[in-house]
């Protein structure tokens, strides 16, 4: 098989993707170094030995300018071409080079070919002929148009075949240009759609123009009087609701000097169980909720006075708490507020004074009202039950406005 067939073997094994890029340039130059050294042999027997002069590596080599090319008449004595080389560079390491006269062209018009030139085009070299040093065209291929060494070059991958485009087509072909990494990217708008907004918001602009002018000198006739003005559909918020402030018990009294002048004395029978007790019997009556009667023993209870009666089905109640000072006081008083409510009574404002807060409940079978407030180091307590609505309201209040008259409240809190 001579190193031609080898060649076109190569190059059929690479298009069908048996070979790798690396393995096919590997064995091509394999076998064009096997046909180089075959037509060196055989050159340099039919060549008989000619003199050579002495010489050194280090004179200098003078290379004779190409000549241009030959007319046609001048060419058909000769299918080859030699370059002149100076006698001082014959004797150095190169010997005169057979040019192609193909070659010689390929030079004049390409001053930056490649050391090896240019495969001639349309035909194979001959046998004797020496390869050049960038090796012989590969046949069969693309690069015959765009020989070795061009800028223009055919990389595409042996795995490519018909199923990929070649990564560089024909020069005669345009369309290269939009192939590759920037035929990818992301076109820049051309501007069309903001140009339709644009138009669109200027036609609804003057439509609005349009209208305000109908509406303002056409519609009444071109009196130009200006349109009532239009209400605004949004819902207003309410009004903050009003709170009625609570009313003003008196004035603060001076301070009494016991509990029992500071308590009023109830209408009805005094009923059993009354009168003075300490924080023992507070906590063994239970008089209180378990709340309170904690927080006034944590709060340090000297001595307290129950004053009870009964009127008619009402049962009445005033109770005097002294504690060691106001502070203690009115931590007791907010914590009887809310085991009341805690207990399911809620504030009745209408019976409420400023500093008298009272709690009420009716259910069935019970009415209640009750009231606290702090009267300098004391907690005073107004406590009304009964089955009936009317008498329980209406003994709560006599007793309550005789309370608060006898020694109205010195710390005023609520509102």
């Amino acid at each position: 098989m001579t190193w031609q067939e080898e060649l076109r073997k190569l190059d059929e094994e690479l298009a069908a993707g048996n070979l790798t890029a690396d393995e096919y340039r590997a064995r091509r130059d394999r076998v064009l170094s096997m046909a180089v050294s075959t037509g060196d042999q055989s050159q340099a027997a039919a060549q008989p030995a000619q003199p050579q002069a002495p010489s050194t590596a280090a004179d200098t080599q003078i290379i004779a300018p190409v000549s241009p090319p030959a007319q046609p008449d001048q060419q058909a004595g000769s299918a080859e071409a030699t370059q002149v080389v100076s006698a001082a560079d014959a004797a150095g390491a190169e010997r005169t080079q057979v040019v192609p006269q193909w070659q010689q062209q390929q030079q004049q018009q390409h001053p930056n070919s490649p050391s090896g030139g240019f495969p001639q085009p349309m035909q194979q070299p001959p046998y004797a002929q020496h390869s050049p040093a960038g090796g012989f065209a590969q046949p069969m291929q693309q690069q015959q148009q765009n020989p070795w060494g061009a800028p223009q070059q055919d990389a595409s991958p042996p795995w490519g075949g018909s199923e990929f485009p070649p990564l560089a087509p024909p020069s005669n072909n345009a369309d290269w240009i939009s192939q590759g990494p920037e035929s990818f990217q992301t076109q820049p708008s051309s501007g069309k759609g903001k140009k339709i907004a644009f138009a669109v918001v200027a036609v609804l602009v003057v439509a609005g123009l349009g209208f305000g002018v109908w509406a303002l000198f056409i519609k009444d006739g071109g009196t130009g009087s200006a349109p009532p003005v239009a209400q605004s559909s949004s819902p207003q918020p309410p009004p903050a609701p009003t709170v009625k402030p609570l009313p003003e018990p008196p004035a603060p009294k001076p301070e009494p000097g016991d509990n029992s002048s500071a308590l009023v004395t109830p209408a009805g029978t005094t009923r059993a169980g009354g009168g003075e007790f300490d924080m023992d019997k507070l906590e063994s009556a239970k008089y209180l909720p378990t709340t309170v009667i904690e927080k006034a023993k944590s709060g340090g209870m000297t001595e307290g006075l129950l004053k009870t009666t009964k009127d008619g089905d009402v049962t009445l109640g005033l109770f005097a708490l002294e504690m060691p000072n106001a502070q203690a006081a009115a931590a007791v008083a907010a914590e009887y507020g809310n085991a009341e409510q805690e207990g399911g009574l809620t504030v009745n404002r209408n019976l409420s004074l400023h500093g008298v807060p009272v709690y009420s409940a009716a259910d069935s079978t019970q009415q209640v009202y009750r009231a606290v407030y702090v009267l300098y180091n004391r907690v005073i307590i107004i406590d009304s039950f009964g089955p009936s609505k009317d008498a329980t309201l209406s003994s709560f209040k006599t007793l309550l406005t005789a309370q608060v008259q006898k020694a109205p409240p010195t710390e005023r809190t609520n509102n």
